[in-house]
Parts: C-alpha cells; structure tokens; sequence
C-alpha cells in the first residue's frame, strides 16, 4: 500500500510501528531527539541504536530523556514534499503528551510565510505509541484510495477518538521519572507488587484505569478492555507493541483470542521515545473502538 501521489504522509517518533510497516506504506519520518546517559542521539526507529541495546542500557541504569521535534526537523519534511510538488501532511504525537504539534504548526506558519504556494496540513492526533501508528495506517488507507489531503485530514480529527490504546508498565520507576505518578504512588505500588493499567483518554493524556496486582492479572485486564470496547473486531486490525517483553505480548495475543475474533494483528516494539517514559516491560494495545471518555 502506498500513499497518495499528491500527498506526503508524515509522523514522528512517537508511532511505535515497525519501520517496515512505515516504508511499505510510503510513510515519512520525523525523527525526535534524545538524550541516553546525557549522550545526544535521535530516534530512527531502532536504526542507529537497537531497541534491545536501549532497553539493555535502562536495565543497566541508564538514564534516558526525550524532546519535542525541533522546528528546522519540521521545516524540512515540509520542504522535501515541496520539492516534490506534493502536500505534507504530518500526522504527531498527542499535544498533550509532546510539545511537538505546537512546534509543527508554527514551522508550518513559517514555512507557508516563506512558500505561500505550499499545501501543508498538520493533525494532531491526540494519540501515542499503537494508537497513533493505527490512525496513521488508516489515513494512508485512505491516502492511497484517492481520498485528498483535506477529506484525510477533515476525516482523522473527526475519528481519532475512536482510537483506543490500552498500557500496562512493570515498574512505576519510569512513571515517576516522567512525572506521570507522584514517588509516594510510585513507592507504594512497588511495595505492593501493583501493576497500573493506563490508557489516553479524550484529551490525549496518559491517565490511570486500573491498579492490580501481578502481572498477569494486568494483562488479562487489558484483553477483558479490549473486548469491552473493541468494534466490529472481525474488520480490523489491531496493534500490539512491547518494551522487550515478547512474552508478555504473546500471552495477551493469547488472550484477545480466547476472547474475541481479530481480522489482523501488527506486533512492533515500543520504541525509544515512548520507552523512556514506560521502561522495559512496558505493554500497549490498540485498536478502533467506542470513543474514548476521560472516565475510567
């Protein structure tokens, strides 16, 4: 499959999807920055550094922090669509996960000041991780059918909350780190063998669904969620990615199928944006279901 001809698609770091899934499917990258061990890298999707090196490291005790995509990074896919006489259309992590929609449009102001003649969209997709990558492939789908850049555009933000994505994380340590949880909730759920399970609620924040002790009981969680909210199970796809722990992925794999019946399933890694905040052993799953509510 690949995207329209008058259109570039683009997402950031941020779209846990495999890197062959995105080459296949005509998919630009927009690589976000980071620091491991106060090292400077950028996150191209396992290419320079492993997914298992990072995760090695983190394991090790390193340290790991993220930043939004800088605006000369946003500039530039821009200008390769440009140049190619195409539309960019960005698609970007949650705006209220990453600073990096806010950058997107005021590189896109600029670079429109510049080039008036361009045609740049940018959708903020109030999603992370599988859940952005599934409303990515969809909107390639439709790029690819003929749909245009606007109707693609006009039709994500009408459906991005249809996106469902569901997490579970085996420590609170990177939770703390990132601010997600105070130490004193971080402290107490480790005494406790507790595993959060969390989602992205309306607004495009990570917020807490369930706390539950062990492990497996987190993962059977997250099947009995899907199988609540999933729709029309049959005609879809749905994503399943970890922070190496394959095991895990395949008995939630296991799960969903004791459960319901799945058109497809894309398996990826969580990868080095994302992992730094939900560390190794971090679980999500996505798929198309009711809307999202800032409920639990």
């Amino acid at each position: 499959m690949a995207v329209s001809r008058e259109t570039v698609l683009i997402t950031d770091s941020g779209c846990d999807l495999p890197l062959g899934v995105l080459e296949d499917t005509g998919v630009e990258l927009l690589f976000f920055p980071y620091t491991l061990n106060g090292e400077d890298h950028v996150d191209d999707f396992g290419q320079t550094l492993s997914y298992d090196a990072f995760y090695d490291a983190l394991r090790s005790g390193a340290r790991s922090t993220t930043a939004q995509a800088r605006p000369i990074d946003c500039e530039a896919v821009f200008q390769r669509a440009y140049d190619l006489g195409k539309t960019a259309l960005l698609v970007t992590m949650s705006s209220r996960l990453s600073a990096t929609y806010d950058v997107a449009m005021l590189a896109r102001e600029q670079f429109l000041g510049e080039k008036p003649d361009a045609r740049v969209f940018v959708v903020d997709s109030l999603s992370v991780s599988a859940g952005q990558g599934l409303l990515v492939l969809e909107m390639a789908r439709q790029l690819a059918g003929g749909a245009s850049a606007e109707e693609v555009t006009a039709w994500a933000e009408a459906n991005r909350q249809r996106v469902n994505h569901i997490f579970t994380v085996d420590s609170f340590e990177y939770l703390v780190r990132g601010g997600r949880v105070s130490p004193a909730v971080g402290a107490v759920g480790s005494v406790l063998h507790i595993k959060p399970v969390l989602h992205v609620d309306a607004e495009g924040r990570l917020a807490p669904l369930k706390k539950l002790r062990g492990r497996h009981r987190a993962l059977a969680a997250l099947a009995d969620i899907v199988a609540e909210r999933i729709e029309d199970p049959e005609a879809q796809t749905v994503v399943i990615d970890h922070a190496q722990c394959p095991e895990d992925a395949a008995a939630l794999r296991g799960m969903l199928a004791e459960r319901i019946t799945i058109r497809g399933m894309i398996e990826g890694r969580i990868g080095i944006i994302i992992g730094t905040h939900v560390g190794p052993g971090g679980l999500v799953v996505s798929f198309w279901g009711r809307p999202r509510s800032n409920q639990s």
